[in-house]
């Protein structure tokens, strides 16, 4: 499948983020075309081994916001925070269930404002969601959800302060 247009559109939306707001949290934006999908995202350089793995198969911490075929035909666009491989993160004494129970926990007040958002997986995905896929509307569109994650990425800072 061609994606090109749905990657202008995400590298558009990656474009419009807030460069000071990223910069001052520390928050890397990556947009590309990963594992058959369209893909932008945010993490810190800390919630990685390998924080430039495009995709990553080491421990890694990142918000992820993609389409894919499959999401294409059924007219959505996905998101999640996935949270790979904890007990092998450097500097941090992780146990996965337990970090992802803290952060759902923390993510509670949050929920409500993240379209479609769940937390019902396993501790890999801390929580997954998805919004309707409008063409006309895919920058803006990723562009709000990245900025959402920007507004509560702290949560994943709490929850790796309780496992230093």
């Amino acid at each position: 499948m061609d994606f090109k247009n749905y990657l202008d559109a995400f590298e558009k939306a990656a474009k419009g983020l807030d460069k000071k707001l990223a910069n001052k949290k520390g928050l890397e934006i990556q947009t590309g075309i990963w594992l058959d999908a369209v893909v932008l995202r945010l993490q810190k350089k800390h919630w990685a081994n390998k924080p430039d793995e495009k995709p990553h198969s080491g421990p890694a911490i990142f918000m992820g916001i993609w389409l894919d075929e499959k999401s294409i035909a059924a007219n959505i666009l996905l998101y999640n925070i996935h949270a790979l491989r904890l007990r092998q993160l450097k500097g941090y004494r992780l146990q996965s269930r337990i970090f992802a129970a803290s952060f759902r926990e923390k993510f509670k007040d949050f929920e409500p404002i993240w379209p479609n958002a769940s937390v019902q997986f396993g501790p890999q995905t801390l929580m997954q969601g998805w919004s309707d896929l409008n063409f006309q509307t895919l920058q803006k569109d990723v562009l709000e959800l990245a900025n959402k994650f920007c507004e509560i990425e702290f949560l994943i800072e709490e929850t790796l302060g309780e496992f230093k």
